[in-house]
């Protein structure tokens, strides 16, 4: 536990001023580069337990990883950038990314078609998931924050009130230690917490105070403000109609992912994707549940900017 909690602090004191500031904004993306290139690997090593790869195959599915990461992200942009409309390109990368991965079964005598159903599960889980997270950072970081809020709390209520209150088991084939008392109260405090980080952004970052300026240096009132009319025109009540069953929906997901990369640990029997975080074991073990709550948050907040787009994204 020593060893966990060092690790977590040493890596909250390095990601925050990376995440944080503007002016590290290059290395935020430099550093996600190299999350793909490490989780990806973690992911191959993973399914090496059943089947080796060859290193020509091997290379070729980080590639086409980083491939689709760039392609849907973007390559090195600006905060004046708008990254949800910076995905033109998807209909030409996309196509060929998946027709250089089916030409593997061709090009290498050993790569079958299970081979591309791994390469297909690592290029999307791990290069939508990692694009995922740089897109809300390009929003901004209270959508960064939002996001880690959701999961943090999620994952700690469900702990805290599954050892107290744990009699009902949520997947016993997947993870004995998980019940239902603890899912269901983990998704209700997230909600709570993150819907009131969401709705009173303003409030609790009050811009003319040293840490409103801080963190809210835009003087935006809630999370859409500054990103939709649904926040600049209409009241704090009718947001949460949207707020609030988007972050239920996120912890949900948050839920689903931690029980997903449990799932793939089990069937290839490892206790751990990687060994790069003391005490966490991989990135993946650290970052499961936050890629699939930064897909769904960023599926549904491109669906929001779509519908009810504003002129100034910060």
């Amino acid at each position: 536990m020593k060893k966990r909690l060092i690790t977590g602090l040493i890596l909250s004191l390095i990601l925050i001023p990376i995440i944080s500031f503007e002016i590290f904004l290059g290395v935020f993306q430099v550093v996600m580069m190299l999350f793909v290139v490490i989780a990806a690997s973690e992911m191959i090593r993973m399914f090496e337990k059943e089947k080796k790869f060859a290193w020509l195959p091997k290379i070729g599915i980080v590639l086409l990883t980083l491939a689709t990461f760039f392609s849907v992200a973007g390559v090195f942009g600006d905060l004046a950038h708008n990254p949800l409309e910076a995905n033109s390109l998807l209909s030409i990368t996309i196509p060929l990314i998946t027709l250089i991965l089916f030409s593997f079964l061709v090009l290498f005598r050993n790569f079958n078609g299970v081979d591309v159903g791994k390469a297909l599960t690592i290029i999307n889980y791990v290069g939508l998931g990692s694009a995922s997270l740089v897109i809300l950072r390009f929003l901004g970081v209270r959508f960064i924050v939002f996001l880690l809020i959701i999961t943090t709390a999620t994952d700690v209520f469900a702990y805290l009130f599954g050892v107290r209150f744990g009699k009902h088991k949520l997947a016993p084939h997947i993870s004995p230690k998980k019940s239902w008392e603890g899912a269901i109260a983990g998704t209700v405090f997230a909600t709570i917490i993150a819907s009131s980080f969401a709705l009173f952004y303003g409030t609790f970052f009050q811009p003319g105070t040293v840490i409103g300026d801080f963190f809210n240096f835009g003087g935006q009132l809630t999370l859409l403000d500054n990103f939709s009319t649904l926040g600049e025109t209409t009241p704090v009540w009718v947001q949460a109609l949207i707020i609030i069953p988007i972050t239920m929906l996120a912890s949900i997901f948050a839920q689903i992912g931690d029980l997903v990369a449990s799932r793939l640990k089990r069937t290839y029997n490892i206790k751990d994707f990687g060994t790069i975080l003391p005490g966490h074991g991989g990135l993946l073990d650290r970052f499961d549940s936050v890629l699939f709550v930064a897909m769904f948050l960023t599926a549904i907040f491109l669906l929001i900017y779509r519908l009810f787009p504003t002129v100034v994204i910060l």
